[in-house]
């Protein structure tokens, strides 16, 4: 299976992530769990195991000592959960995300190994089971010595805990999950003490609770676990002394942070003695990353995302914040389980203003019901989704800013706030963005605008003396029906680009081999041996192979040599839909890439696609430093001119884009969409440039004045 089938596939498993709902029963987990490893070769057994848990702090933890680890020359995997932007992002290898092609190669092994698991007898696996066993499974192929796991919930029974951990590490324990762990600290923290081993240290620090402290010493002297309580800034562990950290005044970090850290460097040292050097430790914490964790987003005026998600850790980011600045506005979602109203008393003595929102995750509060959790005497704003509630705050004045309660929200934050980032996909911001550009412009020509469904999806415009006209996400009503949908069939608008003499990279258009026997006329090779035969009497590697309909770079590879082609056309034609038989490969054109957007014959806005770092999906936007820059140069806005008159010639479309690469022998047309997006271009240079454009289409399609 591709990527996309393989995240299907996850998706169709029970999670509780998800949707609250758990299989089996809890005395089912463990052995469940188990027998799902046996099934994958036991590959727990391949590398040492370090083991997080806790309530606030495991995921930095987890991060750190895995950063520690590798900045000491060992190879280290790390698990955690759950995600900001890709599901990918839980199981890193030496602080790399492993990519879609691996993700699929090892969904599909675990799929393939799991057939009829229901005969083992405890009922079937979650996704958060399955996404351990991939971890484990993703560690022992690469050959990691240290795999970390963070604990996704509680202890005893979660799914990391199903084998010996060599190290245990507990953060800071406190109510949460209080439904599934227990109403009392005592309660949680003897729940969390289960990842534990009789024989093996267990790392926590002196800051717990006092009564979770005297628990842990009391339960470890009986079942005689090694445990090392961990002390503040001077240290009273017998594992570390001396941590350097960057001084308060000059780091981002927060205390939070450095409390976490002390624990990762005590467990490090554990593991690898004097080799984990201050030295290693500054540079380890120097270069780490960890988004959604009391992350400066912006520095004037200052924006912090944390992810904090009950009444302790918010209690503790009110303190770090607090030595920031005695006002903020608080961008606030939380998902259900958590304790809202908890988490709000806990920001209140900082909050300015109140800004109450929502994720899409599934388990995200009603803003309506957040707004019942508000403590007495507090007043909010409310915001249907994170670019509203953007809005709100007001992220253009003086006061700071802090977005918290959720790393579901804080991900969707990041992505509106165009910081760097993975993703598997794009979200409806994307989409979106044309309709808040057609509703600015309605508003300034003084049109009508309505919803026309529940969804937001669809709008329509009434002008004076016309019937409505809908516009659909970014779809528009601006072209000719047959126009657009030969713009949008990548292999008729390059061959009647061909034929026209336009400059054009040299494709090969390939007919699934695999396809249904009703299609067989259509057929152009016999096998995808033939197929990768004759890409080589064509073309040198590496080509570019595309899907023939999708947008946003979804579905287009390039790929360097026989073997990767081969697999790339393989898993294409293999995961192909009954009716989507169509794959291009074209010769690689290298140089800066750009944007045109049209009208008719007429250049409207250009833009160039700039990255500093490589893309995996090949569009340079789409990466973590993309940024899309407007082109005003004399000389090339008429070149792109020049191109766009030529390409309205072959097909007459009334609002487009193009995205054409000047290379060394030229500039050459990528491809043509029929439903430009002004996300991108939005996000880096504002609306108003779009907003002038859908002015534009509206006044000459509608004939409004």
């Amino acid at each position: 299976m591709d990527y996309s089938r393989a995240k299907r596939y996850l998706n169709t498993l029970e999670d509780w992530e998800r949707d609250g709902t758990a299989a089996g029963t809890p005395e089912d987990y463990l052995p469940r769990m188990r027998a799902l490893l046996r099934r994958m070769g036991n590959p727990q057994k391949e590398f040492a195991t370090v083991i997080v848990g806790g309530t606030n702090g495991k995921g930095t933890v987890a991060n750190v000592l895995a950063a520690l680890l590798h900045e000491c020359g060992l190879q280290t995997g790390v698990y955690t959960s759950p995600h900001l932007h890709t599901i990918r992002e839980r199981i890193r290898i030496d602080d790399r995300t492993l990519d879609k092609d691996d993700w699929a190669k090892w969904i599909s092994d675990l799929y393939d190994r799991t057939r009829r698991f229901e005969e083992e007898g405890y009922g079937p696996f979650t996704r958060f089971e399955a996404l351990t066993a991939l971890a484990t499974t993703m560690f022992a192929h690469a050959g990691v010595e240290f795999g970390v796991f963070e604990v996704g919930l509680g202890g005893r029974y979660d799914a990391t805990n199903a084998w010996d951990a060599g190290v245990a590490v507990l953060t800071s324990i406190d109510l949460d999950h209080t439904e599934v762990l227990g109403d009392t600290v005592e309660a949680i923290a003897l729940d969390k003490l289960e990842i534990a081993r009789a024989g093996s240290p267990l790392f926590t620090a002196d800051t717990q609770i006092p009564e979770v402290l005297s628990l842990l010493r009391r339960e470890c002297r009986e079942r005689g676990v090694d445990l090392r309580v961990i002390g503040g800034e001077t240290g009273n562990d017998r594992c570390c002394t001396a941590q350097r950290f960057p001084h308060p005044e000059k780091s981002d970090r927060g205390s939070v942070f450095r409390k976490n850290a002390r624990l990762a460097i005590a467990a490090g040292r554990y593991l690898v003695g004097k080799d984990l050097t201050d030295a290693r430790i500054n540079e380890a914490l120097a270069g780490l990353d960890l988004p959604g964790r009391f992350e400066v987003a912006r520095k004037t005026p200052r924006v912090v995302l944390d992810g904090a998600h009950n009444p302790s850790a918010a209690a503790a980011l009110a303190g770090d914040l607090g030595r920031i600045s005695k006002r903020w506005t608080f961008v606030v979602g939380v998902n259900a389980g958590h304790d809202a109203g908890g988490i709000i008393e806990a920001i209140r003595p900082l909050a300015k203003k109140v800004v109450l929102t929502r994720s899409e995750h599934p388990k995200a509060l009603a803003v309506d019901v957040l707004r019942q959790c508000l403590p007495a005497g507090l007043s909010a704003c409310c915001a249907k989704d994170i670019v509203e509630a953007l809005g709100h705050a007001g992220l253009q004045e003086e006061n700071p800013v802090c977005i918290m309660g959720s790393l579901h929200l804080v991900g969707r934050a990041r992505e509106a706030l165009g910081l760097p980032c993975e993703r598997d996909g794009f979200g409806e911001d994307l989409h979106k963005e044309s309709l808040a550009c057609l509703a600015k412009a309605c508003a300034n020509l003084d049109v009508r605008i309505e919803p026309a469904s529940e969804d937001g999806n669809l709008v329509c415009i009434r002008p004076q003396g016309r019937g409505p006209v809908y516009f659909l996400r970014n779809k528009h009503p601006f072209n000719d029906y047959v126009a657009a949908r030969l713009a949008e069939d990548k292999a008729y608008q390059y061959e009647l680009f061909a034929r026209a003499g336009l400059p054009v990279p040299e494709t090969m258009v390939v007919f699934n081999p695999f396809a249904d026997e009703r299609f067989s006329r259509y057929r152009t090779h016999v096998s995808v041996d033939a197929v990768v035969e004759d890409v080589e009497r064509r073309f040198s590697y590496p080509v570019v192979v595309k899907r023939n309909t999708g947008s946003l770079a979804q579905g287009v590879f390039l790929e360097g040599d026989r073997r990767a082609l081969k697999k790339r056309l393989r898993t294409l034609f293999e995961n192909s839909g009954y009716l989507d038989n169509l794959t291009l490969v074209q010769e690689h054109i290298s140089g800066p890439e750009y944007r045109i957007v049209a009208a008719r014959d007429e250049l409207l806005l250009a833009y160039e696609k700039v990255s500093e770092s490589p893309c995996r999906d090949l569009n340079p936007l789409h990466g973590p430093t993309g940024t899309a820059r407007r082109v005003d140069a004399p000389e090339l806005i008429d070149a792109l001119s020049r191109l766009t008159a030529g390409l309205s010639g072959v097909i007459d479309l009334g609002f487009y884009a193009i995205d054409v690469i000047r290379s060394p022998a030229g500039f050459r047309v990528i491809e043509i969409n029929p439903n430009p997006m002004c996300y991108f271009y939005n996000l880096h240079n504002g609306r108003s440039d779009f907003v002038s454009i859908y002015e534009r289409m509206i006044r000459e399609y509608l004939q409004v004045s």
